[in-house]
């Protein structure tokens, strides 16, 4: 059977372009400026989040030494010996950790691995029975100096993301502590990403990260020095969003599309590593309170006359989305390759 156009456009190879494509955005201004400094940021937010749901973030704040941190402890644990990173694999009840995320998914075939961490609060074995939000952190022994560089920088995009939220609030024409009281608690996750190189000369439907989108509200994504995400147009067209310095790529999530009606667009993006060498990256996916109802806004809902997308309870949500990862189904779908 031939591929339907839906499913050719995702085996296109990316193009190309000019960073204008994905605009850079300087956040300083909305960080220390003016009323009127802080709206021409949400503007340009509002502008690039309705056309292609991706922009470049500078002058976000958060210092480059964090980052650096990071990024070197990521690369120091996936050289650790085998036997020590399993000392912290995921299991099904207990959600945190590496997780080796090489499988068949149809013709894609997934070549990354993930680390992930999430902030610790209180198991609570009624409203979280299978520990997949609440509980702590699995830190490798031999390795201590992840932890400390991982929970300082999840801390300051953390930071980062609560001005965002205010970003795109005014950029919605909404009061900025629009989403005040979501994130109190927030089921937030970051991510540390090993990205192999594919195989010297893989057709384009082999893929590190198969096309998709993400299911919160947004992405806070610092790249290391190797290029490898890519981001689908409105017309269809892939284009390359390489790394640029001192800078992370936002993207919209589902959540956030979903409370502007549609207005911000939750965009298809997927990674190819054909570098030769290996790529990380880390993503900081920020999500709401566990029982916070994401659902259109009842001002877009009076504007456009409906209700675009359901409403759904963000930890219900999460949940059965994390379900499809489960660190079980996972070694099951490794075991066949």
């Amino acid at each position: 059977m031939g591929r339907s156009n839906e499913e050719a456009d995702f085996t296109h190879s990316a193009q190309t372009v000019s960073l204008s494509e994905i605009p850079t955005i300087d956040f300083a201004p909305f960080l220390t400026g003016s009323p009127d400094e802080r709206q021409a940021v949400a503007d340009r937010i509002a502008e690039a989040s309705g056309r292609i749901g991706f922009f470049y973030l500078v002058g976000h704040g958060v210092p480059a030494g964090l980052r650096e941190a990071v990024f070197r402890e990521t690369a120091a644990f996936y050289r650790l010996p085998p036997s020590e990173q399993e000392t912290v694999r995921a299991t099904p009840d207990w959600y945190r950790g590496l997780c080796s995320l090489s499988q068949h998914l149809g013709a894609n075939k997934r070549y990354f691995e993930q680390y992930r961490i999430q902030d610790e609060f209180a198991p609570d074995p009624v409203n979280d029975p299978n520990g997949i939000f609440y509980g702590p952190n699995r830190w490798p022994a031999a390795q201590p100096g992840l932890a400390t560089a991982s929970m300082a920088y999840f801390r300051a995009v953390t930071e980062l993301s609560h001005h965002l939220l205010r970003a795109f609030a005014l950029g919605m024409g909404l009061p900025e502590d629009r989403f005040d009281g979501w994130f109190d608690k927030p089921l937030s996750q970051l991510s540390l990403l090993y990205y192999s190189a594919l195989p010297q000369g893989a057709e384009t439907e082999v893929q590190n990260a198969v096309a998709h989108t993400d299911e919160g509200p947004f992405t806070i994504l610092a790249q290391g020095e190797i290029s490898g995400l890519e981001v689908r147009r409105r017309d269809g067209a892939w284009i390359a969003a390489p790394p640029a310095p001192d800078s992370y790529v936002i993207n919209i999530g589902n959540m956030m599309m979903w409370w502007s009606n549609g207005r911000y667009l939750s965009n298809m993006h997927r990674v190819r590593n054909t570098s030769s060498q290996e790529r990380f990256s880390i993503p900081f996916f920020f999500n709401p309170d566990r029982e916070v109802v994401v659902e259109p806004l009842p001002e877009f809902v009076r504007q456009d006359g409906e209700a675009r997308y359901p409403a759904v309870e963000a930890g219900q949500h999460l949940t059965r989305f994390f379900a499809t990862l489960q660190p079980a189904r996972e070694a099951a779908a490794a075991d066949g390759d």
